[in-house]
């Protein structure tokens, strides 16, 4: 019993304690990051396209695609303008401007 469970052992301490933090501290953009990334598989998966494709249209290498469908990369406003062109999606929304909100 203690070689099988040997084999499952790390001789390095556990990060999960670090990891954990980072999800609190990062939640906000994380949970967005995620449900973009479901957004961007699923068309995909609609068009018949792969992560590769998806790079190429978006002048990006297929390995930054898939830190952006793992839902972990902290996207910026210009790399989700040219995933939503190449997908012809909405990924985010700003609402419209309405100029009777008064700013104080």
């Amino acid at each position: 019993i203690k070689e099988k469970i040997s084999k499952y052992i790390v001789n390095q301490p556990s990060n999960w304690m670090y990891q954990v933090d980072y999800y609190e501290k990062n939640k906000a953009w994380l949970d967005k990051s995620a449900e973009i990334a479901v957004r961007i598989l699923s068309t995909l998966r609609n068009l018949s396209l792969s992560q590769k494709d998806l790079a190429e249209m978006t002048g990006v290498t297929p390995q930054y695609v898939n830190k952006v469908v793992k839902g972990q990369e902290n996207l910026s406003l210009e790399t989700i303008c040219k995933l939503e062109r190449a997908l012809g999606i909405n990924l985010i929304e700003v609402p419209a401007f309405d100029d009777t909100q008064v700013i104080s």
